[in-house]
C-alpha cells in the first residue's frame, strides 16, 4: 500500500514532536508538514502531522517517470507508522512551496499580506524571487541572527554576468505604517564590505519620503520595494515600468555625449 503525504517545507511556528523519530522540532527550524487532502481530511480522519527535516531528506528516494518523488522510508519510519496501522512501503511525497500557496491566495486578497506572520513573509518574498528568476536562499529563520540581511539572491540561469543581491524584508501589521531613513541606513551599513552588486529593501506597507531620498542620494545600490509593487508581484508582472525607476532614461557620458537606455 503506498500512501501520499502532501509535504509543506516551511520552518516551525511554535515547537513541534516529529511525528516519526519523537525527537522535537525546535520553533523557528526548518521542518515538513503533512496538509493531509481536504477530502482525506472529511472521509478518513486525516489529521495534520511534522516531520523532522531528517527524517524526510536522510531517507533513500528515486523519481518516477513523471517527476514525482518517491521515498522508501527507512527502518524508524517504517516501524512508527506500523504501529499506527499504516503500511508504508513506498509513499509519494509532493513537496509544496509554502510561498506558492502564499502567492495563490494573497493575489486574490492582497490586503490580507498584513496579517502574515514575519516567518511566512520571508516565505512569500522567496517565492516571488525565485518566480523573478532568482535562486533566494534565507540567511536564517527570523528567530535566528542574521546580521541585517535576510536573503541572498543570484540568476538562476547562468549567464556572462551574474550578481549576488542581498534583500531586507520588513512586514508590519498596521498598512499606515511607513518605513523610515534609519532602516535603509541601516540596510546599507549591512551590505557594506560584502560582495553584494544590489541590495533589495522590501515593505508590505510604504517608505517616507526621507527614507526614498536616502537611498536614491546615499545608498543608491539599495532599491525600495512597498506594497504596490508587492501588489505587481502577485500578478507575476515583474517587467513593469516600474521596476525601472532607478534607471535612467538617458546617460550622459560626457559633454555632447548621451546615451539612450530606454524609451
Amino acid at each position: 500500500m503506498a500512501r501520499t503525504l502532501y509535504l509543506v517545507r516551511s520552518h516551525a511556528a511554535r515547537d513541534y514532536i516529529c511525528g516519526a523519530c519523537d525527537r522535537p522540532i525546535a520553533r523557528g527550524s526548518e521542518y515538513f508538514r503533512h496538509e493531509p487532502h481536504p477530502f482525506a481530511r472529511t472521509f478518513r480522519g486525516e489529521r495534520r502531522t511534522h516531520w523532522c527535516h531528517d527524517c524526510i531528506t536522510n531517507t533513500p528516494s528515486f523519481r518516477d517517470q513523471v517527476g514525482r518523488i518517491w521515498i522508501r522510508p527507512s527502518t524508524l519510519v517504517r516501524s512508527v507508522a506500523e504501529a499506527r496501522g499504516v503500511q508504508l512501503e513506498l509513499f509519494r511525497a509532493h513537496a509544496v512551496g509554502i510561498g506558492r500557496v502564499l502567492a495563490e491566495r494573497l493575489a486574490e486578497s492582497p490586503g490580507l499580506i498584513h496579517e502574515l506572520t514575519p516567518e511566512l513573509f520571508q516565505d512569500f518574498i522567496c517565492d516571488r524571487l525565485y518566480a523573478m528568476g532568482f535562486e533566494p536562499k534565507q540567511v536564517g529563520s527570523v528567530f535566528t541572527k542574521d546580521g541585517g540581511i535576510d536573503v541572498v539572491f543570484w540568476p538562476r540561469m547562468q549567464g556572462a554576468f551574474p550578481f549576488l543581491a542581498a534583500a531586507q524584508l520588513k512586514h508590519h501589521r498596521d498598512p499606515k505604517r511607513k518605513e523610515g531613513s534609519p532602516t535603509v541606513r541601516d540596510f546599507a551599513g549591512a551590505i557594506a564590505g560584502h560582495p553584494f552588486n544590489a541590495a533589495l529593501l522590501v515593505t508590505n506597507t510604504t517608505f517616507s519620503p526621507d527614507a526614498e531620498w536616502f537611498a536614491k542620494e546615499r545608498a543608491k545600490i539599495i532599491r525600495l520595494r512597498d506594497f504596490g509593487d508587492i501588489r505587481r508581484w502577485l500578478q507575476n508582472d515583474f517587467s513593469s515600468p516600474a521596476e525601472w525607476r532607478e534607471i535612467p532614461s538617458s546617460i550622459e557620458i560626457c559633454p555632447g555625449v548621451t546615451v539612450k537606455i530606454r524609451s
